[in-house]
């Protein structure tokens, strides 16, 4: 009988070791949300996921995509019910930030990825408050002038205007040739893209958002003078006839039809219309102010939620995982397909000499991204300054403020005074 119950306990000893085996072979869960750039970005990533998997059976991917309109609220409710996804593309660390959510970038990408990153899209990342990065580019575009090679040709236009006083002579040109029936130029003032103002002419004028210490300048002069010349184009009847209601993408239309001969747009509107000739070139500046043209790029981030987020601690291990992920992704083998889907640019320098490999016609952006800066996104308090900025644009092209109330308006709104 002793034997027989000897013989129990061993078997049970046995079944216990054997389901404590079970355990450490179980795989790593990874938990990646990102957001909805067309409807291939879904498809994409599941055979992206796919041959990740095959590589790596001890990690098991559950991916979401969403689109943008619900991305954000989605994040939130799973963040404030702790259960957060490891991996966020799409979104901004910065609301995260002040109840210590997410990671710095360096406790979980490699330091061979950190190092591909492109300097421009990597810097912008660092957040003015405590010199850290909490989240890494994902994807970007940039935005340039682009104009209607069949207009330009009809009116007798060889290269696109690199500075205010050639855009003014280019639009009186245009105007007069077609009696009015052409726009010259392009102006979106709308509560989607009347931030960009600051950018396209602002900049270019010896303006911006902020100064070399991340101090807000909306109302600085520069800023002034930019703001007050984008109207001199409107109020000369050189532009759109509503820039506070038609969208870029109404505009795009416009150009594509040849009905609009010069918008500043993103990198991708070419693709959306291959059959229009286009003419590209950098954004105009004021040469009595400053001596190049700043454009403008603009970056999608990715994020990593901690331990702080979720329900459960993150191992060494599911950080090994995370991470063996994400240099996945962003291998440019699997990244460079998904950007070009897209009509995206990469954020790698990888990625980038393998688009213009592919097609050196692309070379153009790499010297405009040179000159590139970014939205202030890092700044805390981001979302009300932009969107006191469109608020301003439309106050301004409806002629309700004049800009400079317009703008000291937005910097009492951003810096509280």
């Amino acid at each position: 009988m002793k034997k027989f119950i000897a013989l129990i306990l061993a078997l049970v000893l046995v079944m216990g070791l054997a389901a404590c085996g079970a355990k450490t072979d179980e795989k790593i869960p990874v938990h990646f949300i990102v957001a909805q750039y067309s409807d291939g970005t879904g498809p994409y990533y599941e055979k992206v996921i796919a041959a990740f998997e095959e590589a790596n059976p001890d990690i098991d991917v559950t991916m979401e995509v969403i689109g943008w309109s619900d991305i954000g609220t989605r994040v939130k409710t799973m963040v404030s019910g702790k259960q957060a996804p490891d991996i966020y593309a799409g979104g901004s660390a910065s609301s995260f930030l002040e109840d210590q959510l997410v990671y710095q970038a360096k406790e979980v990408v490699s330091e061979q990825l950190q190092k591909d990153f492109y300097a421009t899209f990597w810097n912008n990342n660092i957040n003015p408050d405590d010199g850290n990065i909490y989240q890494i580019p994902f994807v970007a575009s940039v935005r340039s002038l682009y104009c209607n090679k069949k207009i330009f040709d009809e009116v007798g236009l060889t290269e696109t205007p690199k500075t205010w006083k050639q855009v003014e002579e280019y639009c009186q040109k245009i105007t007069d040739h077609y009696n009015g029936e052409v726009y010259a130029w392009g102006i979106d003032a709308t509560g989607t893209e009347g931030q960009t103002m600051t950018a396209y002419y602002g900049w270019n004028n010896g303006g911006g958002y902020v100064d070399a210490d991340g101090n807000y300048i909306i109302n600085c002069e520069g800023n002034i003078g930019a703001y007050e010349w984008a109207k001199k184009l409107y109020d000369n009847g050189w532009t759109n006839k509503s820039p506070v209601t038609e969208l870029r993408d109404d505009m795009q239309k416009l150009v594509a039809g040849d009905k609009m001969a010069m918008l500043i747009t993103a990198n991708f509107f070419p693709a959306l219309y291959p059959d229009c000739e286009l003419l590209m070139g950098e954004v105009p500046y004021n040469d009595e102010v400053q001596d190049k043209a700043i454009s403008m790029a603009v970056q999608d981030a990715l994020i990593f939620f901690n331990s702080n987020a979720k329900a459960k601690k993150d191992t060494p291990e599911k950080i090994a995982a995370i991470q063996k992920f994400v240099d996945y992704i962003y291998a440019a083998e699997q990244y460079l397909p998904f950007c070009t889907q897209e009509g995206l640019l990469p954020a790698t320098a990888s990625g980038i000499d393998l688009l213009v490999k592919q097609d050196p016609s692309q070379a153009a952006y790499v010297s405009i991204l040179e000159n590139a800066q970014f939205y202030a996104r890092a700044k805390s308090n981001w979302n009300d300054c932009s969107s006191g900025l469109c608020d301003a644009a439309g106050k301004i092209f409806s002629n309700q403020m004049s800009v400079k109330d317009a703008l000291d308006e937005v910097q009492k709104i951003v810096t509280g005074g």
